[in-house]
């Protein structure tokens, strides 16, 4: 039975965890947002999540990297997503997730369809028609 994914982000830019999470809300996930490394380990161990959203580049020098590293030893069953805006990733921040996704290449749609692909019984609103076409798509 489709049920309503629980979705946390994490990233240090309050601005960006405020745009995700709404993005998220509209296509029917419930999210959680936090900002470091502490933060989300706590919400993993505390809480029932079924997918990471985690920026790679994080305050003080720790990485989005550290944290997947640690959630796989945790909970191994939990779908990673890495988004960042950095196209230059370290070949381990890739193998530690499941799928990268860069900012400014990338469309929601993408993400949405991610999420579905990784939560197979995830309740998603379907998507509207966007009235601007998304980049790669428009007629020519």
């Amino acid at each position: 039975m489709p049920r309503k994914p629980t979705v946390l982000c994490i990233d240090d830019l309050p601005d960006n965890l405020r745009v995700r999470t709404a993005l998220l809300e509209q296509f029917g996930c419930a999210t959680i947002a936090v900002a470091d490394h502490a933060a989300a380990l706590q919400v993993v161990t505390e809480k029932q999540v079924d997918l990471l959203i985690i920026d790679y580049h994080l305050a003080h020098g720790r990485t989005g990297e550290e944290i997947a590293r640690d959630v796989r030893v945790m909970r191994p069953d939990i779908p990673l997503i890495m988004l960042t805006g950095d196209a230059s990733l370290p070949k381990s921040a890739h193998e530690c997730v499941d799928e990268v996704l860069i900012k400014g290449t990338s469309s929601p749609g993408e993400l949405l369809d991610l999420i579905q692909k990784l939560i197979p019984d995830a309740a998603l609103r379907p998507r509207r028609p966007m009235l601007i076409q998304e980049r790669g798509k428009r007629e020519r």
